[in-house]
C-alpha cells in the first residue's frame, strides 16, 4: 500500500515537472528546437548513405559517411568554442550555410558520377563545418531551465534524441526511396534551418567586456575529464550493443530482426528517460542499472527469442544515463564554455562510439561474447562514475 502511495507521489512529481517545463514560452520553444535539431541528427547517416550510393559503390557511400562522422568529431569543440565567443547564432548561421553548401555539392557530385575521393570529400566537408546546434541546445537547456528544471530538461533532451533515431532513418529512407536522395536532404536542411530560427530567439551574441579576455579551456577541469572518460564508455557499451544486436539477427539468418531489436532498445531508452530521468538519480546507479540491462542482454542472446523481451529493459537506464551525463556536463562547464564543454562531450562520445564498434565487430563471429563486451563497457562506466564521484568528494 505505501509502495503504491510514493509510486504515485513520485509519478506525480515527474509530471509536475514536465508541466513546470512546458509552462515557461522560452523552454516550449526550445523543445520546438531541439526536435528539429534532432531529427535531422537521425536522418543524416543514411541520408548521405543513400546519396552518396546514388551512382557510387556501397564501400564509396560507407566511406562518405565515415568522412561526415569523422569530420565532425574533429572540429566538433572548436565551433563549439566559437559559439561560446562570437555567439550561438552567428556560428550557426555561417556553419549551417557552409554545411548545405558541403551536402548541395555532395548531391551534385553523385548525381554526375563523379569520382569516389569527390564525394568523400564533400560528405567530410559537411562534418567539419556541421552547425553546433546539438551542444549549443544543451547549453541553452541548462542556462534556460534553471537548477530546479535542468534535470527534466536533459531528460527530455535525451528522449527526444532516442526518439529521433528511431523515426530519423525511417523518414530519410521513406523520402528517398520514395521520392529520392534528393528529398531526404532537402527536408533534412530545411529542419536544420528551422532549429537555428526558433533558437534565434534564445541565443543572443555575448556582451563583449572591455579588455582582453581569459582563455577558457573545460579540460583543465578533472571533474570533467573524468566524466568525459565516463561518457565515453557509456557510448561504447551503446555501439558495441548496436553491432552486437545486429551480429545475432544474421548469425540466426533473421537479418530483418535487427532494425526491431535496437528499436526495443530505443523504446526502453525513450520511456526510462521520461520516467527515470528526471527524478535526478545519481549516475554510478544509473550506469550499473545500464550494465545490469545489457548483462541481461547477454544472457538472453543464449535464446535468442527473449532478445525481443530483453531489449527494452536493457535500454531503460540509457536515456537517464545519457541526461545525467549532459546535467553533470552542465554543471561542470566553465562559465563561458558551456557549448565548447558539451562540445567535447559529443566528441568524445563519438570517439568511444567507434572503439565499441570496432571492438563488437572483432567479436561478431560469437555474438553472445560482442554483448558481453557491450556490458562489461559499462560496467567499466559505472566504475568510473564511482571513481569520479569519489574525487569530487575529496
Amino acid at each position: 500500500m505505501l509502495g503504491a502511495r510514493f509510486a504515485d507521489v513520485s509519478t506525480a512529481s515527474v509530471a509536475g515537472s514536465y508541466r513546470g517545463l512546458f509552462a515557461k514560452p522560452v523552454l516550449r520553444r526550445l523543445a520546438v528546437a531541439d526536435a528539429c535539431a534532432r531529427l535531422p541528427q537521425g536522418m543524416v547517416s543514411l541520408t548521405v548513405l543513400l546519396v552518396a550510393a546514388e551512382h557510387a559503390s556501397m564501400t564509396t557511400a560507407g566511406l562518405a559517411v565515415a568522412g561526415y562522422t569523422l569530420g565532425q568529431a574533429v572540429t566538433g569543440p572548436v565551433r563549439g568554442r566559437l559559439a561560446d565567443r562570437r555567439g550561438l547564432i552567428p556560428v550557426a548561421v555561417a556553419c549551417g550555410t557552409c554545411y548545405a553548401l558541403a551536402l548541395l555539392a555532395l548531391l551534385g557530385a553523385a548525381l554526375v558520377t563523379s569520382p569516389a575521393w569527390l564525394l568523400i570529400g564533400a560528405a567530410a566537408a559537411a562534418g567539419l563545418v556541421n552547425p553546433p546546434l546539438s551542444p549549443g541546445l544543451r547549453s541553452l537547456w541548462s542556462a534556460h531551465a534553471g537548477a530546479r528544471l535542468a534535470q527534466t530538461a536533459f531528460a527530455l533532451d535525451a528522449a527526444v534524441f532516442d526518439l529521433a533515431y528511431i523515426t530519423g532513418p525511417v523518414l530519410a529512407s521513406v523520402l528517398a526511396t520514395g521520392i529520392a536522395p534528393a528529398a531526404a536532404l532537402g527536408v533534412l536542411l530545411a529542419l536544420t534551418g528551422v532549429a537555428v530560427a526558433v533558437i534565434g530567439r534564445q541565443a543572443s551574441r555575448p556582451r563583449r567586456r572591455p579588455g582582453p579576455r581569459a582563455p577558457v579551456r573545460p579540460l583543465r577541469s578533472g571533474a570533467l575529464r573524468r566524466l568525459l572518460l565516463t561518457a565515453a564508455l557509456a557510448n561504447a557499451a551503446l555501439s558495441a550493443t548496436e553491432v552486437a544486436l545486429t551480429a545475432c539477427a544474421r548469425h540466426d539468418h533473421a537479418l530483418w530482426a535487427a532494425g526491431p531489436l535496437l528499436a526495443g532498445v530505443s523504446i526502453g531508452s525513450v520511456l526510462g528517460s521520461l520516467l527515470l530521468g528526471a527524478r535526478g538519480y545519481p549516475l554510478p546507479r544509473l550506469l550499473a542499472g545500464y550494465a545490469g540491462g545489457l548483462a541481461l542482454l547477454t544472457a538472453a542472446g543464449l535464446y535468442p527469442p527473449l532478445l525481443a523481451l530483453a531489449a527494452p529493459l536493457a535500454g531503460l537506464c540509457l536515456g537517464p544515463t545519457l541526461a545525467a551525463v549532459f546535467s553533470r556536463a552542465a554543471d561542470a562547464a566553465p562559465r563561458g564554455g558551456g557549448t565548447e564543454t558539451q562540445a567535447w562531450l559529443n566528441s568524445i562520445m563519438n570517439g568511444g562510439a567507434a572503439g565499441g564498434a570496432a571492438l563488437a565487430g572483432v567479436a561478431a563471429g560469437r555474438p553472445v561474447l560482442a554483448l558481453a563486451l557491450g556490458a562489461a563497457a559499462a560496467a567499466a562506466a559505472a566504475a568510473s562514475a564511482v571513481r569520479g564521484s569519489k574525487g569530487a568528494m575529496r
